[in-house]
């Protein structure tokens, strides 16, 4: 269905390699997972093999892509601006060309527990939860008759029964689906061939690598094989030292007996022993250019909160008794009642359009006000905080001066940020790329109380432990609106569901 051929990408700002030497092929059913740190070209790769219309504003790229498929389905990572401003109805109905398929329209908003009466609605899809942005969007693309599908981090921001929906999905469609995603649960469940785009040597080299295996297999096999070169790679160069301090030693020798010999004789077998030593270090220094390479991989992001001045263990940081939660006159949730004190962490869980990110938004509005704690937030939409025209260091150094400049390259060269990439604009760089930036911000502001509304959902699989374990250690209070089973359990002491009821209390074991 999809052929690639030697293809390589290469971004036209700073002409170094988003993809190298790529070649794949894609059989009618394959679900193709496509992986990699932020920035290094997976939604580039995915738009170029659908569209390279798309993409040949900012990169070139060289090769051959032969596509043999009768039709496909896109799902952007973001809702294009023109779409969000569409009525449901129309984004449903008043595309004459879409061909959908309408028992399976209804049936999966059934299935997904989105209220087909909606579809006819005159509600705006930019005053949507993202989660249910998403979800109309998926409805929608799903529905269709297309033989290929291309999903673009098809499980942000969706809540948790969804998620599992779409791994099933995915799993069990007769489609050939390409996609897009950091979520592990979904790579482990639906993927059954990997293609992983790297950027190594401080992200001067790009390299490919395809395999056709399951998600899990892959990494495994992946550590193994980087394990194993590793340790024949540190036993050649023990064992080539080895012979070269003993050859050393050797021509040392011969060297001072040659210095010192008065006989000619000796001194004409001293020097052909010399010549056979140099013949042999020679070989030696053959042998070393054929060593096992030392292994290479990408180094994970390098962030901690530092310098923050904790909370005492009591101090009420928020106290909700009763409340509602209202959003556009419409009456979303009632009896509010929630106690966060000192450094506890709390996770809110709840189907997407109950409100969450809205009450989390409420909450960051109380508590910036206050002036006995510093209060951070990490939006679901990055846009709320930033500028898509400036560039990362004018975001962290926006005063210009050197010094601030310098101190921020080094930060953002800790999130593998290279110095060209930092003088990007804001809206070339990947989601998961602003996902760092924000989250850098935040370690720079040194909060002592963080509001994060789906911190995890843009970082690749290398960096979801770190993004967890600087949360997890994090000394302040922590609020968190997330979907992610693994960030949940090992980052939260209390989890939360929201419902038009309220706030109800829930074990860790309901994820």
């Amino acid at each position: 269905m999809l052929q690639v051929s030697n293809l390589t990408i290469t971004h036209l700002k700073d002409l170094k390699d988003l993809v190298r030497d790529l070649t794949l092929t894609v059989n009618a059913g394959d679900r193709v997972a496509i992986i990699g740190e932020e920035g290094n070209g997976k939604s580039t790769l995915l738009k170029l093999m659908m569209e390279p219309s798309l993409v040949t504003d900012y990169v070139s790229c060289s090769g051959q892509i032969q596509r043999a498929y009768s039709s496909y389905s896109y799902l952007p990572q973001q809702l294009p601006e023109q779409e969000a401003q569409l009525t449901l109805n129309d984004y449903f109905f008043a595309d004459t060309e879409a061909d959908l398929d309408y028992a399976k329209l209804y049936r999966y908003a059934q299935e997904l527990h989105f209220d087909s009466q909606r579809f006819a609605s005159s509600q705006v899809l930019s005053s949507l939860s993202g989660g249910e942005k998403l979800k109309v969007q998926l409805i929608k693309k799903l529905a269709s008759d297309a033989d290929m599908l291309f999903l673009d981090e098809p499980s942000n921001d969706l809540d948790l029964d969804t998620l599992i929906w779409l791994e099933d999905f995915i799993k069990q469609t007769d489609k050939t689906v390409l996609f897009v995603s950091h979520d592990e649960n979904l790579l482990t469940k639906a993927a059954t061939k990997i293609v992983h785009l790297e950027r190594i040597k401080k992200k001067q080299e790009a390299r490919t690598t395809v395999r056709n295996l399951a998600y899990e297999d892959y990494s495994q096999q992946r550590q193994e094989a980087f394990d194993k070169q590793s340790q024949q790679a540190k036993k050649e160069r023990e064992e080539h030292a080895k012979t070269m301090n003993k050859h050393q030693r050797v021509k040392q020798n011969v060297e001072n007996a040659l210095r010192n010999t008065k006989n000619d004789v000796e001194g004409r077998l001293l020097a052909k022993k010399m010549k056979n030593v140099l013949s042999q270090g020679k070989r030696f220094e053959q042998q070393a250019a054929q060593m096992t390479e030392i292994p290479t991989q990408e180094e994970a992001i390098k962030l901690r909160f530092s310098d923050i001045e904790a909370l005492p263990l009591t101090k009420r940081i928020l106290k909700m008794d009763g409340q509602n939660l209202e959003v556009g006159g419409r009456l979303l949730a009632k009896n509010l009642s929630l106690e966060v004190t000192g450094q506890e962490k709390i996770g809110i869980i709840g189907a997407n359009g109950a409100g969450k990110s809205s009450l989390l938004k409420e909450m960051w509005g109380s508590l910036c006000q206050r002036t006995d704690l510093r209060a951070g937030y990490m939006p679901q939409h990055y846009g709320d905080l930033l500028d898509q025209a400036v560039s990362p260091l004018d975001f962290l150094a926006p005063t210009g001066h050197k010094a601030s400049q310098e101190k921020a390259l080094t930060h953002l060269a800790s999130l593998q940020f290279t110095r060209e990439e930092a003088r990007h604009p804001i809206s070339q760089l990947s989601g998961g790329q602003r996902a760092k930036l924000l989250l850098l911000k935040l370690v720079l502001d040194r909060p002592n109380v963080l509001l994060l509304d789906e911190p995890t959902r843009n970082f690749s699989p290398t960096s979801q432990p770190q993004v967890r374990q600087l949360f997890a250690h994090y000394p302040g209070a922590i609020m968190t609106v997330s979907h992610d089973r693994a960030f949940l359990k090992q980052v939260c002491q209390k989890l939360y569901r929201l419902t038009e009821e309220g706030l109800e209390e829930v074990g860790k074991d309901s994820l």
